[in-house]
């Protein structure tokens, strides 16, 4: 499977093939509502969206949040295959320090 270019902003997750000079094939909201931990909705829980930001920042602040968002894009909207994964290039803010950008 090709490589996948990850570029998770505050508002906008961009995505697309690690392909030179192309553009992002897909970009998406990074937040999300957060199912009941049952999964099973009902008229009230309707009304009690959840909104969660998973990138605050440029940083992930809720890593399960991003698993999700992650698993949507690349699964459903880059088409990888279980067990056929590429790898994935993440881009860092520009006001990344030196110290976390060397980790």
């Amino acid at each position: 499977m090709e490589a996948a270019v990850v570029d998770a902003g505050s508002k906008f997750l961009k995505a697309g093939p690690a392909i030179p000079d192309q553009a992002p094939s897909m970009m998406i909201p990074t937040h999300m509502k957060r199912m009941p931990e049952d999964g099973l909705l009902d008229d009230g829980s309707l009304s009690e969206d959840i909104i969660v930001d998973p990138v605050v920042r440029g940083y992930i602040r809720d890593w399960d949040a991003m698993e999700d968002l992650l698993h949507h894009v690349l699964y459903s909207g880059l088409g990888w295959e279980m067990g056929n994964e590429g790898q994935i290039l993440f881009t860092d803010p520009l006001s990344t320090p030196k110290a976390l950008a060397n980790h």
